[in-house]
């Protein structure tokens, strides 16, 4: 065994730790008390959505996707020809770099908006934090996660003070539904597909943040108490899940962080915290003279690395002077990091097949989008080779991985146009 092998083994770093059976048993089995009861990790937050039909055609809606890193406006419509999205324009996501206060979030919201919420017939707010959705489609912030501070949010109706500051500025009433991004996701990666050809529908996002959705009978949503056949969106918020074995050096970075202790699983598998865990761990492998001494000297100089450019040095292409041996174990410790947040992902997409029953006869179709899936060279296909070990040869399940451009911006609008 390499080095590196035995250092990640030593911390319980490496990536078989998350056996797939019993962690994607384990996640299904969160689900389900999360559809029974209100739970903080996993909790399976009703969107009151529908997402069956087909999208009606030729109507605006006024688009806000309030991402990890991003925020962005945009006028949607779809035709016969596909999806029509106009004068987009992106921003840094309040918040995200400085905190702001709520109402400062709000304003800013609210301005971004005016330039073309006139040509607009409804508002639909893409918000990719947890938040309970209400029955009329609002949603109240819980809190905010991926390092996003915006004092005063939690408690807050989005839609309800949005439209309340919107029509301060002379807008009219309009109707606005909020959603979270993993059931745009859903819906923009859906949308102009046949949906008669799939056996089902699950969102992810693999990005700054990780997340996934599902569709399911009211009568199986039981904390809800309504009966019925009819299926509603449900965002699970799994990157809440705690449950995935930790390392030591997990345990280190997150004593570092300001929500020390929660949504453990988002730490272990997303694009916000991959590259601060791989120089964390590549730290800890030099202090254990992993590394050569010029090896060691240069890893502990680094003061900062993220998930792209620890993804481009997994691949290959490594920084100059990292040779020989230092190469192989450099190489060693992302590929485990990346493989286990691969594992972790893949847990949560068989949990929810197990949850569901669905693909035994048509595909499920898997909506993603988030820059972890689309653009890592490591990332998508050590998840494909994890749902093809478990989901497709083990459980015998057919799914689609399907893509889309500017999914969450169309999910948002194609929320407004469906419900």
């Amino acid at each position: 065994m390499i080095k590196s092998a035995e250092f990640m083994v030593r911390h319980g770093m490496n990536a078989d730790r998350v056996e797939l059976d019993t962690y994607s048993r384990a996640v299904c089995e969160m689900m389900q008390n999360g559809l029974k009861e209100k739970q903080e990790a996993v909790p399976m937050i009703p969107t009151y959505l529908r997402g069956e039909k087909q999208v009606p055609r030729d109507r605006k809606v006024a688009v806000i996707d309030a991402g990890g890193t991003n925020f962005r406006t945009a006028l949607v419509s779809f035709t016969r020809d596909g999806a029509n999205i106009e004068n987009m324009q992106r921003y840094d996501m309040p918040g995200a770099k400085e905190p702001v206060e709520w109402e400062d979030f709000i304003s800013h919201t609210a301005e971004r908006l005016l330039p073309i919420v006139k040509d607009a017939e409804a508002i639909g707010f893409c918000f990719s934090y947890p938040a309970e959705v209400t029955p009329d489609k609002d949603s109240r912030v819980i809190n905010l996660t991926k390092q996003v501070e915006i004092h005063g949010a939690e408690g807050k109706l989005l839609g309800a003070d949005l439209m309340a500051e919107l029509m301060r500025l002379g807008v009219p009433e309009k109707k606005i539904i909020v959603l979270n991004d993993t059931p745009a996701t859903l819906l923009g990666g859906s949308a102009l597909l046949k949906k008669s050809m799939y056996g089902g529908f699950v969102g992810l996002v693999a990005g700054t943040g990780v997340n996934t959705c599902c569709m399911l009978p009211d009568k199986k949503i039981e904390k809800l108490g309504i009966k019925g056949n009819e299926k509603m969106l449900i965002n699970l918020e799994t990157g809440s899940y705690c449950g995935f074995p930790q390392g030591d050096i997990d345990c280190e970075m997150d004593s570092t962080l300001s929500d020390e202790g929660k949504s453990t699983g988002e730490k272990m598998s997303s694009g916000r915290y991959i590259g601060q865990l791989c120089l964390h761990t590549l730290r800890a492998a030099a202090e254990e003279d992993v590394f050569s001494e010029k090896g060691r000297e240069f890893i502990l100089d680094l003061k900062f690395l993220d998930t792209p450019t620890a993804d481009k040095w997994g691949s290959g292409k490594l920084p100059k002077g990292i040779v020989g041996e230092d190469a192989v174990n450099m190489v060693y410790i992302i590929n485990e990091i990346f493989d286990r947040a691969a594992r972790c992902v893949a847990c949560i997409l068989c949990g929810i097949l197990m949850l569901t029953g669905e693909g035994a006869d048509k595909p499920v179709c898997i909506a993603v989008d988030g820059s972890l899936y689309k653009k890592s060279r490591l990332f998508k296909p050590l998840l494909e080779d994890c749902m093809a070990i478990y989901a497709e040869e083990i459980m015998g399940r057919k799914y689609e991985f399907v893509t889309a451009n500017e999914a969450t911006v169309l999910g948002a609008a194609a929320a407004v146009l469906l419900n």
